[in-house]
């Protein structure tokens, strides 16, 4: 007989349960406090599984442990079995999920705010290629999978679960309000629906859904007339969505960051956008000053790169033209127009040869931190920015270490170590708004909210345009946290 587990329950002696979260198609969720860690958790009790499918859950949950760290993915902290039946201890998320916010919104006829929902969306998609970088796939995207804290941070929770729970994959919900069925067949890639195995592509077609939605309000499938179901049009080859383009509402969206979120809704896998990545890059990129540091544009206003911390009134720092120095800088600068064309890989091997040639060039080690940060590779950027520091000499670099180094650590949940090296940064240089924007997002990810509004407000200070600074104010100020 199974057993029964409710409120003041204790499970491994351990975590004593205090509340039901919810019941959702893979199992019911509560929430509970960790003696031993001295944490909130959430527990996911499965749903009733054979003895080798249940197995083969664990097994897949024990892989998915590879993916702790990174700030926008529910941790997995312990898989264990209890008289029979398979249990996951999980990163607990004060927040919401976006099918709620959704509804929300539906109900009251409201939309996200576009720049709010932008940033859901580059968030969704920073965790996604994290995952598939250590080519780990979520097979469910869908809005009741994907969590938003508190403080406007994006939670993927239930990776991998759905390739041994395929069977209940067939669920469905009832209408949201944008006149599509919620659930997972609102929110399948046709290969899926087809009977086809799925691969990374199929979460980037799904994670594409989920943008969507987010920027237009609607589901790019739904019929107007009604008379078809959502799932329905999906399976269908010849049916496609309406093309996203750049208007108004989704300012803030280039032509090529439309065009790429429309090549994420391919039906055909094949000629589908092949990567998340590439998409995030775009959806970094804007239109006005280019960087001359790291390459990426900003807005025309902006006194500091966004994206790099460089000041942009600064010209690229010059090494001497002879002997070694003069190769490594020659390296650095051919990596950097790699940059300017996206193609951060190849850039980062110009980038390490540069150190190769020059254990001592600054600029290389920075630009190489910047770029791994780039492209999901934050153990490694923490490493190569660590190194810079103890060989770097100018003050442009030692800022730009400190500030990509805090950064790595923050996306991998270090936020002590985070707010230290942003607050070096900061001695360096206090004139740049977005490295008192990461520290105030690490405060608040910390739990000290405080420290994140007035640090949100010394950006705002300094910038006064720096949007992402305005909506963590608000949020915290909505919230009742300051």
């Amino acid at each position: 007989m199974p057993r029964e587990v409710k409120v003041g329950s204790e499970l491994q002696n351990r975590y004593v349960v205090s509340q039901l979260l919810g019941d959702g198609g893979f199992g019911i969720v509560w929430h509970a406090t960790d003696k031993q860690e001295g944490r909130d958790v959430a527990i996911k009790r499965m749903k009733s599984l054979g003895g080798g499918e249940l197995d083969s859950l664990l097994a897949e949950s024990r892989q998915i442990k590879a993916l702790r760290g990174h700030k926008n993915i529910v941790e997995m902290y312990e898989t264990f079995i209890d008289e029979g039946e398979g249990f996951l201890v999980m990163e607990y998320v004060e927040g919401r999920s976006l099918q709620d916010i959704f509804q929300s919104h539906a109900r009251n006829r409201t939309w996200l705010d576009p720049e709010e929902a932008l940033d859901y969306f580059k968030q969704l998609l920073d965790g996604l290629s994290f995952a598939h970088s250590h080519a780990i796939f979520h097979r469910d995207i869908k809005p009741s999978n994907i969590l938003v804290s508190k403080v406007g941070v994006v939670k993927l929770v239930d990776f991998g679960l759905a390739k041994t729970m395929m069977a209940s994959a067939a669920e469905s919900g009832g209408h949201t309000g944008l006149g599509a069925r919620t659930g997972t067949l609102a929110f399948m890639s046709p290969e899926s629906a087809n009977g086809m195995t799925p691969d990374h592509r199929t979460d980037i077609f799904s994670a594409g859904l989920v943008g969507y939605i987010l920027l237009t309000g609607r589901h790019p499938f739904n019929h107007p007339s009604g008379a078809f179901a959502v799932w329905d049009l999906i399976k269908e080859p010849a049916f496609g969505c309406e093309p996203l383009i750049h208007r108004q509402q989704v300012k803030g969206l280039s032509e090529s960051a439309c065009k790429l979120i429309n090549a994420m809704l391919c039906k055909d896998r094949e000629q589908r956008c092949q990567s998340v990545q590439r998409v995030l890059q775009e959806l970094t990129r804007d239109a006005g000053k280019a960087c001359s540091q790291c390459g990426v544009s900003n807005r025309s206003a902006a006194s500091f790169c966004d994206h790099c911390g460089q000041s942009l009134a600064l010209p690229v720092a010059k090494s001497s033209a002879s002997g070694t120095a003069a190769s490594a800088q020659e390296l650095t600068d051919e990596g950097f127009a790699l940059t300017r064309e996206e193609d951060w890989e190849a850039a980062i091997e110009k980038y390490r040869r540069a150190i190769q040639e020059d254990r001592t060039y600054g600029r290389a080690y920075g630009n190489l931190g910047f770029a791994l940060n780039k492209v999901g590779k934050h153990e490694e950027a923490i490493q190569i920015c660590t190194e810079g520091l103890n060989c770097a000499h100018s003050f442009t670099d030692l800022h730009r270490l400190h500030d990509y180094r805090g950064f790595a650590k923050s996306r991998l949940k270090d936020f002590a170590g985070a707010i230290e090296d942003f607050s070096a940064a900061i001695k360096i240089n206090a004139s740049n708004p977005r490295v008192f924007y990461h520290r105030a997002e690490s405060y608040a990810l910390a739990g000290d909210y405080r420290s994140a509004y007035d640090d949100a407000g010394q950006a705002i200070k300094r910038d006064p345009d720096f949007n992402p600074a305005f909506r963590l104010r608000e949020r915290l100020e909505s919230q009742g946290l300051v």
